[in-house]
This record gives structure tokens, C-alpha cells and sequence, in this order.
């Protein structure tokens, strides 16, 4: 394949968290009013391997060469696309959109340490710096939407935690695969082995599920959450961590509010506000920190 530049890596991850911070506000208009989790998650995983399949067979067709590697696209799959979604859209459907978006920007802090831990990553004061910036943009950026822990669950907030928490792993695990594999074949394989389990997982809420009283419009909706969001943002992911570590990937969650942000200036005719451009202003300036190379 091409090869790719950090250039290219960075406009990935700025492509995949445009898709994420849509995705918090278009899957809560199909549900749970008209499917509920279970039964959206079965139709994202699904249409993932489905779609990744199709693109690995035309292109690339890379085999698994070493089994030793069968172990970790199975983690990678329970961890980025099975146990995580559950959770998420769980929890999602429990609690508010900002509220979500609040205790997803934990994940960077939790790749960081598990990335010193296991990949032996090197933490230096510089990227600790940049990675407190982007966490205080967030928070400035989403508390100027009004943070109500009040209006969502206990139960929904924890359940967004803990798959903030298994995304974070999954970056982790999946990256000295995506170094050893074209990026095709480990996402094709991440989705395909996560199917049986959603599967199981989920049959009773696909069979409850009256999907002919679903419109056109919320079928929108639901296509843009599978080949957006479990698609493309998970490919832009895989191209991405070819180049950097799993700590840069993991800080563009950061930008993820502020995607929010524009799109309600965008959408919905709001004002810019100051605080919003200081926010806007650390979450950049956070992405610098961390992707700069100390001089020898």
C-alpha cells in the first residue's frame, strides 16, 4: 500500500472523530424509540464484517501467517468490537449524549498508561502535557453544553466508562498487529471473530425488533451509524496506527465535543462562544505536544 505519512495518519483520526462526535446525537434518534441497543449493535457488527470482508477480498487477501496471532485479533475483537459496543449503546440509550461524551474523554489517559505498561511507549513530560491540555479543551468544550450527570443513569454512565475503558485495550492490543498486518486484514478479522458473539448476544432483541414500523429516515440513521461509524471511522483507526502510537490515536477522542460544537453552530444556528475558541484552542495545541519529537 501507499505509504503513509503522519500527515495522512493525523487526517484519519481528525476523519474518524467527525464521525464519532456525529454519532452520538444520530444514534440516539433510532434509539431506543425504534430498535433497541442490542439490536443496533447486531446490525453494526454485522454490516462491519460484512463490509470489511468485501474490501479485504478485493484488495489485499492477506492470510494470518503465524497462529501465535490468533490470541490477540480475538482480544481485539471482544475488546474493540464486541464487549465495548454492548456497553456503549447500553449505557448510550441510559444516559445523555453529553454526558457520554464527557466520560469517553478518559480513554487517552487509560491508552497512555496501558500503552508505558504493555508497548513500553515512552511517556514524556511533553506528551503528559499536551494529553492534559486536550482533556481540558474537552471538558471546557462539553461543559459549555450544560454536564447534568443528573439527567442519565448511574448505571449507563458506568456502562460508557467501562467500554471507554475496553476501546482503550483495544488500541493497545491492536496495534502490534496492525504493524505486522495490512490494515484490511486485521479489521476484517476483529469484526468477523466479534460476530458470533454479538450474535448470541443479541438474537432475542433482533427477533423482537418490528423492523418494518422503522422509517426511511431513521433507516438514515441507522446506515450512517454502520458504514460510518463501525466502518470508515474503524478503518481510518487501523490506517492511522501504521504511524503513530496508540496514545496520539487515542487523544483525537479529544476533538470529539468540539465536532459536536460546530456542528450545532453549523445545524442548529448557534453562536460561537470565546470559551469555545480557548477550548478549541488547547485541544490543538494538546495534538502538537504530543506528536512533537524531542531533538537529540
Amino acid at each position: 500500500m501507499t505509504k503513509l505519512t503522519k500527515l495522512h495518519a493525523h487526517l484519519f483520526l481528525m476523519g474518524a472523530s467527525v464521525i464519532y462526535g456525529c454519532n452520538f446525537v444520530i444514534s440516539k434518534l433510532a434509539m431506543p424509540a425504534y430498535i433497541t441497543p442490542y439490536a443496533f449493535i447486531f446490525l453494526r457488527i454485522t454490516g462491519g464484517a460484512i463490509l470489511f470482508t468485501l474490501l479485504h477480498q478485493f484488495t489485499v487477501k492477506e492470510k494470518i501467517k503465524d497462529k501465535k496471532d490468533l490470541p490477540r485479533f480475538l482480544a481485539a475483537a471482544i475488546f474493540g468490537a464486541c464487549i465495548n459496543q454492548l456497553l456503549f449503546f447500553d449505557g448510550l440509550s441510559q444516559t445523555s449524549p453529553i454526558n457520554a461524551s464527557i466520560i469517553v474523554v478518559s480513554s487517552p489517559v487509560i491508552v497512555l498508561t496501558l500503552s508505558f505498561i504493555f508497548l513500553k511507549e515512552k511517556v514524556t513530560p511533553l506528551k503528559i502535557t499536551g494529553i492534559a491540555m486536550g482533556f481540558i479543551g474537552a471538558i471546557m468544550m462539553i461543559g459549555l453544553n450544560g454536564v447534568a450527570f443528573h439527567s442519565g443513569s448511574m448505571k449507563g454512565d458506568f456502562m460508557v466508562f467501562v467500554n471507554a475503558a475496553f476501546y482503550s485495550v483495544y488500541l493497545v492490543v491492536s496495534k502490534p498487529l496492525l504493524i505486522k498486518y495490512h490494515p484490511f486484514t486485521v479489521m476484517k478479522w476483529v469484526f468477523v471473530m466479534a460476530t458470533p458473539f454479538v450474535a448470541v448476544a443479541t438474537w432475542s432483541d433482533v427477533q423482537a425488533t418490528d423492523w418494518e414500523a422503522i422509517p426511511a429516515s431513521i433507516w438514515i440513521a441507522i446506515s450512517y451509524v454502520v458504514v460510518c461509524t463501525s466502518f470508515l471511522a474503524y478503518l481510518f483507526y487501523a490506517l492511522a496506527m501504521r504511524v503513530v502510537n496508540a496514545s496520539t490515536a487515542s487523544f483525537y477522542i479529544y476533538f470529539q465535543p468540539m465536532v459536536t460544537t460546530i456542528v450545532a453552530v453549523l445545524v442548529l444556528d448557534e453562536s460561537i462562544k470565546a470559551m469555545q475558541v480557548i477550548a478549541a484552542a488547547f485541544i490543538f495545541i494538546g495534538v502538537y505536544l504530543i506528536s512533537v519529537k524531542k531533538k537529540k
